[in-house]
């Protein structure tokens, strides 16, 4: 029988991408130990943005946590705050602006796979695994 796992956001490493956005893998198949959906924590620095953005070729969810951005999808732009949900369809544009010049803008997003994850593989080239501690190295 697979172990229940209860993961401590804080104890999380973070993953610099570039210098607006960081990210941390809270959960995957490896940390869950058995097959399971994926979840990352992303935090957008004050006056960031993902421009422009990705494209992917399956569905993602994100869910805001703390600040507010403008979200593009496909070209619609729309203000997101906590508690806003959105459900990004396969082949759908998007990026994120945060709004505020000093304040982190932070959201979860789930994905179904890893494979569809793009940062997935830059985490682990960098570190030769897709979750790290804040105690590790």
């Amino acid at each position: 029988m697979a172990e229940a796992k209860v993961i401590q956001t804080k104890d999380v490493k973070s993953f610099i991408c570039d210098g607006a956005y960081s990210s941390r893998m809270l959960l995957d198949d490896t940390v869950a130990g058995w097959k399971s959906i994926h979840i990352n924590e992303g935090t957008l620095k004050g006056g960031g943005n993902t421009f422009p953005g990705g494209i992917h070729e399956a569905a993602e969810i994100y869910y805001v946590v703390r600040g507010e951005a403008e979200l593009d999808l496909d070209g619609k732009k729309t203000d997101i705050s906590p508690g806003s949900l959105v459900a990004i369809p396969p082949g759908c544009s998007h990026y994120i602006k945060n709004k505020s010049e000093t304040e982190d803008f932070v959201l979860l997003t789930v994905w179904e796979d890893t494979k569809y994850n793009d940062v997935y593989e830059k985490r682990l080239k960098a570190w030769g695994k897709s979750f790290k501690t804040v105690d590790e190295d």
